[in-house]
Parts: C-alpha cells; sequence; structure tokens
C-alpha cells in the first residue's frame, strides 16, 4: 500500500532568480540617490564585475527596470535613468521581493480584468453587499491611519468569486502572499501621501463596485484595468498624487 497517497504535498520553497535579486539592489541604489534622474547606468560589464553575476543576468535585470519605466535603452549608448522610485518602495518592502512584488500585477492583470467582468453579470445581490462592505473597510481603515490591505484583498476575493468559477478565487489563493505583499507596499505608500491619492485610490474601487452593480462587463473590465495600472504606477513613479 502507498502509504503517501492521500498525503498533501507542501510547496516547495520558491527559489529566487540572480535577476531579480539584482534588479532589487539596482532599484534600492537608485532610490537611495546614487544615480540622478537622466543620468547613465554602469556599462554591462561594469555591472557584471561589481556584483559577481553573468551578462544575461544583468540583461534580464535591465530589462525588467525598462519593463517598469525606471530606465531607457539608448541604441549604442547604454542604459540611462528614466525615473527615481518612491523611496516607499523599499522602505515597505525588501529589495530582493520588489521583482517578484511587481511581477505579480502582471499576473492579476491578466486575471482579474477577465475576472471582473464575469462579476459584472453573473454576481448576486449578496456579493454586491459584500462588495461594497469590502469598500467601506478601505476607508474606514485609511480614515483611521491603517493600511487597509485585508479589506483590499476581501474586495478583489469577493469580485473573484463572483465570477461563479472556482478557479479564479483558486488561482488567487494560491498566490495570496505576494499579492497581500504587494497591496501592503502599495497601500503604505498611499497612506504616507497626500489625502488626493488616498481619494483617488478609493476611487477607483468605486468605479468597479458600480460597474459590478450597473452589471457592465466592460466597463469592470476597464475599471479594473485602470486600477491595477494606476497601482503599478504609483509603487513605481514618485509622485505623491497619481
Amino acid at each position: 500500500m502507498n502509504r503517501n497517497k492521500n498525503k498533501v504535498l507542501e510547496p516547495s520553497p520558491r527559489k529566487e532568480k540572480l535577476a531579480d535579486q539584482l534588479y532589487g539592489k539596482l532599484m534600492q541604489a537608485i532610490i537611495n540617490g546614487n544615480f540622478e534622474k537622466g543620468e547613465k547606468l554602469p556599462s554591462e560589464h561594469r555591472i557584471c564585475e561589481h556584483y559577481s553575476v553573468s551578462r544575461p543576468v544583468v540583461r534580464e535585470a535591465l530589462m525588467r527596470l525598462q519593463a517598469d519605466g525606471i530606465v531607457v535603452s539608448r541604441q549604442g549608448s547604454g542604459s540611462y535613468i528614466q525615473r527615481i522610485p518612491p523611496a516607499g518602495l523599499t522602505q515597505y518592502a525588501d529589495a530582493s521581493d520588489i521583482a517578484m512584488l511587481l511581477k505579480s500585477y502582471e499576473v492579476r492583470m491578466a486575471i482579474e480584468c477577465e475576472a471582473c467582468a464575469l462579476a459584472a453579470v453573473r454576481r448576486s445581490e449578496e456579493q454586491l453587499a459584500q462588495l461594497r462592505q469590502a469598500l467601506e473597510g478601505m476607508k474606514e481603515d485609511f480614515t483611521q491611519g491603517r493600511i487597509a490591505s485585508q479589506a483590499d484583498f476581501n474586495f478583489h476575493m469577493v469580485i473573484a468569486e463572483a465570477t461563479g468559477n472556482d478557479m479564479f478565487p483558486q488561482i488567487l489563493e494560491s498566490i495570496h502572499i505576494d499579492i497581500e505583499k504587494a497591496m501592503t507596499m502599495a497601500l503604505s505608500i498611499t497612506k504616507s501621501a497626500s489625502q488626493e491619492r488616498i481619494d483617488r485610490v478609493l476611487g477607483e474601487h468605486r468605479m468597479i463596485y458600480e460597474s459590478i452593480e450597473q452589471n457592465d462587463a466592460e466597463g469592470a473590465r476597464l475599471a479594473m484595468r485602470h486600477h491595477i495600472n494606476r497601482v503599478r504606477k504609483r509603487v513605481t513613479d514618485n509622485l505623491s498624487d497619481t
């Protein structure tokens, strides 16, 4: 008899990629003021030597920085600092975690926009009430000076459940840790910024809620896409009111 047949296997620890580690170190150096906006980064060769990594690792890290709008590559010239991220990016998250947390927004974009569209046409009145409750919870948390990460995650989980397809909440739950870390980082930056930024965050969630309330699938899809895009921008852009 196979005694292991009914055992649940624990997920193996995720091995951090060297490129993600380097991404975090370069991001930290940029945030710390080692480079000015518009300044050229060291050559790939110098980065390889300084951090003891291979050229493919350097190129992958630089590609991620380009994708996040932090650096821009100029053909035949090198990579230049295009944007200085907010200090909170490393204040509220370890530099080594940043790459993975930002990647989570790409996954969320792929999953949650369609989930939102489905939720708009399939949600129940009870689920709509749960969404409204989560939205009010976020507002109350901000009013009390708390980080609204649990209420925020609840809001997105209710949407996943409202699709009527249990794979959506299962997928969100499977990446819950990364999503919650990313939410905590983003909301911490928001909480420490202007009231206008807090109002924008709540307004984005309200737009999602109203589209779902009105059974507007396309509006819900676009509202979720807009929200995730703006969250990612707030995390990587040193502007307090966007």
